[in-house]
């Protein structure tokens, strides 16, 4: 058999065993739901994978966290605000009380943009801010590093405050005849993955 002939038949046989093998899936999308007793995390999810310009408005699917504490990293927080649009004048949420996702129109009151998280304006506050009486949410974004302030229809004043918050940003790795255990889950708002 000469070289040609056993080369071909190495690269057949490692095409082979790369078909067989079950390389498992990544999904990313924003918190919704966290429940720290039962280890699950619920995520809408991100139909681009794009980390500088999402789009939520995937399925929203349960995951369990690993079982391995080394592949869990920090714990997420859970949000019901997929995406703040001033130009659009509305906010995509996910209500938690119809169980589905919905855009908001709202009134923009006031819009600041360039507003770092070091920012006098922001840092050390908790947002969002609800005036009830004025039927106003004040929130700041820090992926647009814009702080606004805008006027809810009244209906919606009243859904719970978290409702308004973005939840973190999650990526995690399962494997698909596994029902959603994931084997990686990496929390990409707290962990700065262009650090060295």
């Amino acid at each position: 058999m000469n070289r040609r002939s056993i080369l071909m038949m190495l690269v057949a046989a490692l095409s082979f065993g790369l078909a067989a093998c079950d390389f498992g899936t990544v999904d990313q999308g924003r918190v919704i739901a966290f429940d720290e007793g039962s280890r699950s995390v619920t995520i809408v999810q991100d139909i681009k994978h794009d980390q500088r310009n999402p789009e939520y408005s995937g399925a929203v699917v349960t995951y369990k966290l690993p079982s391995d504490p080394a592949e869990v990293g920090p714990l997420p927080v859970a949000g019901g605000r997929l995406k703040l649009d001033a130009d659009k004048k509305c906010v995509i949420i996910y209500n938690p009380n119809s169980k589905a996702i919905e855009t908001v129109s709202v009134n923009f009151t006031d819009i600041q943009r360039d507003i770092n998280k070091d920012h006098p304006l922001v840092k050390g506050k908790k947002f969002p801010v609800i005036d009830k009486a004025k039927n106003t949410v004040t929130e700041y974004s820090p992926r647009q590093k814009m702080l606004a302030t805008f006027v809810v229809p009244a209906d919606k004043i009243d859904l719970p405050d978290n409702v308004w918050e973005a939840g973190h940003e999650v990526r995690l790795y399962y494997k698909e005849n596994a029902a959603h255990q994931a084997l990686r889950f990496m929390n990409i708002t707290k962990t700065n993955i262009y650090k060295k």
